[in-house]
């Protein structure tokens, strides 16, 4: 049953770009200010049906990490415009798994001995391979290179997204509603830094706000995920959401064809090989 809430996140934001990508529209701004909308109205729903409780100091610790997710998710949302769904989000998996898989293992003591961090190292670098192959990284135009840096920068928020809930007390779902918060607080600086303006009866954004249901799933299951099965595993789980926006973004998005289809599922394939020698280690 962990695996399988484990692997709820990772359906659900596979699902998330395309349905923004080919349904509700709008730039990456109005996407990260609905998202994170529709996010806070599922948080109050579950608050009010299910009084969760949490001290002031797990209050600020998730809502830090919320304010981190937006730096993480703008990026990336930026990304899918730039470079679209299916190079942007392999290249983000690669780096959100490295970096997320080496603070879980490493500052949490989530590997134990040096057997453990071999076969962790291991594992991420069959994983960095599979998103390389699949993502065709190596034969990147220079064209593209300040936006795949952007990911690598903005990738930074994803860490902290994920990282400091692990110092908080009250686990789960318990944190949802303040996250949330400092998710929209943070897409809310970002909406009025980028468009200049305070968020008004924005049509794109009012339609992203059901990108915020769906990512809201995601959001709670994984917070449930991180409580049941560690940062790492927990994590890299999740990260399987690039196989769902991959082959979606190709299938629904037209991003690719049939030739390219056959290296993107190879690369896929190792990735999951990766992922599940990472879970059990």
């Amino acid at each position: 049953m962990n695996i399988v809430i484990g692997l709820m996140p990772a359906l659900f934001w596979g699902i998330l770009p395309i349905w923004m990508q080919g349904k509700t529209g709008g730039n990456w701004t109005e996407q990260l200010l609905g998202t994170s909308v529709g996010g806070v109205i599922s948080a109050i729903v579950l608050q009010l049906i299910f009084h969760y409780d949490y001290s002031l100091t797990d209050f600020l610790l998730y809502f830090v990490s919320g304010i981190c997710w937006s730096i993480g998710q703008g990026g990336q949302y930026w990304g899918y415009g730039a470079l679209g769904v299916n190079n942007a989000v392999p290249f983000s998996t690669a780096l959100q798994i490295i970096g997320n898989s080496l603070i879980g293992g490493w500052v949490f003591g989530e590997w134990v001995g040096w057997h453990d961090s071999v076969l962790g190292v291991i594992a991420l670098l069959i994983i960095l391979a599979g998103v390389m192959i699949s993502n065709g990284v190596i034969h990147v135009s220079r064209k593209d290179l300040g936006a795949y840096a952007m990911l690598v920068v903005t990738c930074v928020g994803y860490w902290g997204y994920s990282g400091f809930p692990h110092y908080t007390v009250a686990k789960g779902l318990n944190g949802f509603l303040p996250q949330t918060l400092g998710m929209m607080a943070g897409a809310l600086t970002i909406y009025v830094i980028g468009r200049k303006r305070i968020p008004g009866q924005d049509p794109w954004g009012l339609r992203n706000i059901t990108s915020g249901f769906i990512f809201a799933v995601a959001a709670g299951t994984y917070l449930m995920s991180l409580s049941l099965n560690g940062l790492v595993n927990g994590f890299v789980l999740t990260q399987l959401n690039v196989v769902v926006a991959t082959l979606l973004g190709v299938i629904v998005l037209k991003e690719a064809n049939l030739k390219q289809l056959v290296p993107k599922a190879i690369g896929l394939a190792i990735l999951i090989g990766g992922a599940v020698m990472m879970v059990h280690i």
